[in-house]
């Protein structure tokens, strides 16, 4: 009697919608046939390679996250995947109190692992690790202009240091010149930080530490860990006639302040005011009504956010409350959009995207060509004349919006 023997799938837990749609582009650029899900919860998982479900639990306290990431390793189970990957920001942005530690503990018990890697590098988007140092286009991450990260400020540079007040494990620096370090650690568990500031030290922590369970970092490494032998890329494509499209702004990162400045010169452009939306005095509905209006022009919504001192701002007693209307606001304008027959939704900001998503109620989708590395486009299974795009607030080129929308 023949034995049928079930494949192994490659599976990817993101901390958020951005960081998951960025993991997926990876796999899908080294020839894997992805799914991204954005929940547990579903049934039409087939015909891929790989499985990334996008969470949002970059924010959350502890316990929330871990019994998120509880249910996402049953719907693995269920698909017979062999090797999970946290796919975590590959800038770390954490506070001291943040989740990467406490998943990848969790992950590294349940998994009864000795120990894994911590690779948070994306050399081609200027994010690169060097002796246990993290920087971004060349400067230590703390001195960079994410560290007046408004939910997660980015307050050290060392991950050793960025992990200590999150895990119960050590962090071991690793590099050509101390390999065997594997072996003289006691520890019974713990972690490795390689140097990988190019696509050279990508391929060789691949090929070192493949055959491990659980790995953790951004989302660079992918491409080498999980390749098909065909190296083809593997991404849907699909025509839509006559798109109606729009752009939604929740980042107030420097990179998305100078794509918006860029888009103003020759593009039509609504900014929100916060007070405003604390009144009540701005709404979802009348806000469409004029992005229908500057039709076929394509309208970007902003918050004013973005022109303020996000040190100063953060600051704000009602810093919380306004964050979290302007992104109800950008979930709400883009599900109306949905609904009155737009097909192209373009989104910048983690926690704007997660927020977007979920409000429309999309389950699972397949990934198109990408607009930048990391931001590709997202096809609903369950409505496949839709684009969407989700980008990490400091992703993209400064006419990344034009790029988008000609996508």
């Amino acid at each position: 009697m023949n034995t049928v023997i079930e494949k192994k799938l490659f599976g990817v837990i993101a901390d958020d919608f951005t960081g998951a749609s960025d993991a997926a582009s990876f796999l899908v650029k080294s020839g894997n046939r992805v799914v991204m899900a954005t929940s547990s919860h579903i049934s039409n998982i087939k015909d891929c390679d790989c499985i990334v479900v996008a969470l949002k639990i970059r924010s959350v306290k502890p316990e929330i996250a871990i019994e998120q990431v509880k249910e996402v390793l049953r719907l693995f189970n269920e698909h017979n995947v062999d090797k999970i990957y946290y796919k975590f920001c590959s800038t770390f942005d954490s506070t001291p109190q943040g989740n990467i530690g406490i998943v990848m503990d969790y992950l590294l018990e349940t998994f009864n692992e000795k120990y894994t890697i911590l690779v948070p590098s994306l050399p081609i988007n200027g994010r690169t690790v060097k002796d246990g140092f993290l920087y971004v286009n060349g400067i230590l991450l703390s001195e960079s202009s994410m560290k007046n990260h408004p939910l997660n400020p980015m307050w050290d540079s060392y991950i050793p240091n960025l992990m200590k007040p999150q895990s119960k494990y050590n962090c071991y620096l690793i590099d050509e010149n101390n390999s065997d370090i594997i072996n003289q650690i006691k520890d019974d568990k713990f972690y490795l930080v390689p140097n990988y500031e190019n696509e050279d030290d990508g391929i060789k922590i691949a090929n070192k530490f493949r055959n491990l369970k659980v790995f953790g970092g951004g989302s660079g490494i992918l491409e080498y860990f999980c390749f098909n032998q065909i190296k083809e890329c593997q991404y849907t494509d699909i025509q839509t006639k006559n798109e109606k499209a729009i752009i939604v702004c929740g980042s107030c990162s420097k990179n998305t302040a100078l794509q918006i400045t860029k888009y103003k010169e020759n593009n039509k452009t609504i900014k929100i005011n916060s007070l405003e939306l604390l009144e009540n005095k701005i709404s979802a509905n009348s806000l469409i009504n004029i992005v229908e209006k500057n039709l076929p022009d394509v309208t970007l919504i902003y918050s004013d956010g973005i022109e303020k001192d996000m040190s100063d701002f953060s600051k704000h007693k009602k810093f919380s409350k306004i964050s979290n209307l302007v992104e109800q606001l950008n979930a709400d304008i883009c599900a109306l959009a949905i609904k009155r027959g737009f097909n192209k939704i373009v989104v910048a900001g983690g926690e704007t995207s997660g927020a977007v998503i979920l409000k429309m109620g999309y389950s699972s989708f397949v990934i198109g060509k990408s607009i930048a590395p990391g931001v590709p486009i997202l096809i609903p299974i369950e409505n496949s004349e839709v684009k969407l795009v989700l980008k990490s607030g400091n992703f993209g080129d400064e006419d990344f919006f034009e790029k988008a929308i000609r996508g």
